[in-house]
């Protein structure tokens, strides 16, 4: 699997387990963002938008929610899968425009068939 992903969490813990977890599945082009903000400056700044965004929801600055609503902004159909150990946020996260839940802690092969229903949901 090669594609360009984001991976948008504060926590640098989680971070290197995504980035170990995407390289195990043959994802080697990612990007990360510790908030929300970054997220979104990310986005607008590269002009290859990512295939995929990994998005928490609990993050300093702005929180993944409010960085959700600015990217579907841009475009509509970015795939976003929304993460949180809060399995009560995925109604609402659907709700908004989410791709997909992941609830934390997540097994490798649940992340990987998100990802992969992601990228070919056009």
């Amino acid at each position: 699997m090669i594609a360009k992903i984001l991976v948008v969490d504060d926590d640098p813990t989680t971070l290197k387990l995504y980035k170990l977890v995407l390289a195990k599945i043959g994802v080697y082009d990612v990007e990360f963002a510790i908030t929300g903000k970054e997220a979104i400056e990310n986005y607008k700044r590269n002009t290859e938008k990512p295939k995929v965004i990994i998005m928490d929801y609990r993050m300093p600055v702005m929180n993944g929610f409010d960085a959700m609503n600015e990217i579907l902004k841009i475009d509509r159909n970015t795939k976003i899968i929304f993460a949180s150990a809060d399995t009560t946020m995925k109604e609402i996260s659907i709700s908004m425009g989410a791709t997909a839940f992941l609830s934390k802690p997540f097994k490798i092969e649940k992340l990987t068939d998100l990802i992969n229903k992601a990228m070919n949901n056009n």
